[in-house]
């Protein structure tokens, strides 16, 4: 008993770092390089637990008795259990350094890792995770990893809220007077973590809606009326947009007479809202609007001139635009195209199928649909979409375990 509850304390706190819980609390301290400045405190706090949860993944894996040699024992296990993913990413980020390289001797420029690092970090948790899920004692593993992202990403959206309205001060944001008119008032509060958290209820919605995350219903039900709220007090259109399309996307899945009912009702109340807030954020083409186009605009153009290798990480430094302070484009995909052009591209494309595609079904596509809504309106990798691949392929691996049961038991 005592194992299981060291393992579920563990898991918690990995679930924890990879959604980055910390990093709404306190965020003067954090390795930049691995997240590209974009995920604030996702490593130093929670470094110790994530090098135990390894270390015990490692001291229970076959791979810590075949070697004398800790170190050659951990080389051979990260090499002899390479997935498809794995290898398609090697080839990714051999591909990425190059085109970077190439570049800055071409330009002048400085070679980094800022589009790179983000890759492997995000794609550290979930190789973890994987590799985890073959040794864990646990039973239940994916029904408890599934309630651990639940309650994980709940803090965050319930701290930002508390925050937010004043109840919680001295977080990173001022909860002041100000703060909490434009709340009630439903006007955008300028705060740091409105984007990530916003993303993180994006994700979180998706999954309970299209996967199984076994809680009790007055729970579940708390779970989609905070995302609700945080994401209509924040107002980020890039979460939003998604939200409403996702939840339409989950009643035509299931039609009948009751959802149809539903539909209906709910497409009255937003036009409702609509109408009666016509000068609201959400619904006006306002400044940050018109700049997202100009950075778009630009960086298409850039694309077009190098469209086959694209210009490495000299873009990243040098190709910002905006009206008064110069940005990165704020699209994902966007971004990757003018840094590493079409060739570049398919091959993330290939290392997101076996990811978020291994089978076409209908979840499976709204999952990637939800993964590249948030590329669309996010210029840096956000690590917390492969908890979304994690579900997927448990998912997939459950399915096929019961399909092998039906055929020995029919046999």
């Amino acid at each position: 008993m005592k194992r299981i509850n060291f393992e579920k304390i563990l898991l918690f706190f990995f679930v924890a770092s990879w959604v980055n819980l910390p990093g709404i609390i306190y965020e003067k301290w954090s390795l930049d390089l691995l997240t590209a400045g974009h995920g604030k405190n996702l490593i130093p706090y929670l470094l110790p637990l994530l090098l135990l949860l390894f270390s015990y993944y490692f001291y229970r894996s076959e791979w810590s008795t075949r070697f004398g040699n800790p170190f050659y024992g951990v080389a051979h296990m990260i090499v002899n259990k390479t997935t498809t993913e794995d290898k398609v990413l090697g080839v990714l980020i051999i591909y990425m350094i190059f085109i970077n390289h190439i570049t800055a001797i071409l330009d002048s420029s400085e070679s980094n890792l800022r589009m790179i690092m983000p890759l492997i970090t995000a794609h550290f948790f979930y190789w973890l995770y994987r590799r985890y899920s073959l040794i864990s004692n646990l039973d239940n593993l994916n029904e408890f990893f599934g309630q651990c992202v639940f309650f994980s990403i709940m803090i965050m959206l319930c701290l930002q809220m508390l925050m937010f309205f004043g109840f919680i001060p001295g977080l990173v944001d001022i909860a002041d007077a100000d703060t909490q008119q434009k709340l009630f008032n439903f006007i955008q509060v300028n705060g740091m973590h409105i984007g990530s958290t916003s993303f993180m209820g994006l994700i979180l919605l998706f999954l309970l809606l299209f996967y199984n995350i076994k809680l009790p219903a007055p729970i579940i039900f708390t779970g989609f009326l905070i995302i609700f709220v945080a994401l209509i007090v924040n107002q980020v259109r890039g979460a939003l947009l998604p939200a409403v399309l996702l939840l339409l996307l989950y009643f035509l899945g299931k039609l009948n007479l009751r959802n149809i009912l539903f539909l209906i009702l709910a497409a009255s109340l937003i036009l409702m809202f609509y109408f009666n807030n016509l000068d609201s954020r959400i619904f006006s083409f306002d400044a940050s609007a018109n700049e997202r186009v100009l950075l778009m605009t630009k960086t298409w153009d850039s694309f077009i001139e190098y469209p086959v290798f694209g210009q490495g990480s000299y873009f990243a430094q040098n190709l910002r635009f905006g009206f008064t302070v110069q940005f990165v484009v704020h699209n994902y995909y966007l971004r990757f195209l003018v840094s590493y052009g079409v060739v570049g591209f398919i091959i993330f494309l290939c290392y997101l199928q076996p990811l978020f595609l291994r089978r076409f079904r209908y979840k499976d596509l709204v999952g990637l649909f939800v993964v590249f809504s948030i590329f669309t309106f996010d210029a840096y990798l956000y690590w917390a979409i492969m908890i979304i691949a994690a579900f997927h392929n448990d998912d997939i691996n459950e399915v096929s375990l019961k399909k092998k049961e039906l055929i020995m038991k029919a046999v």
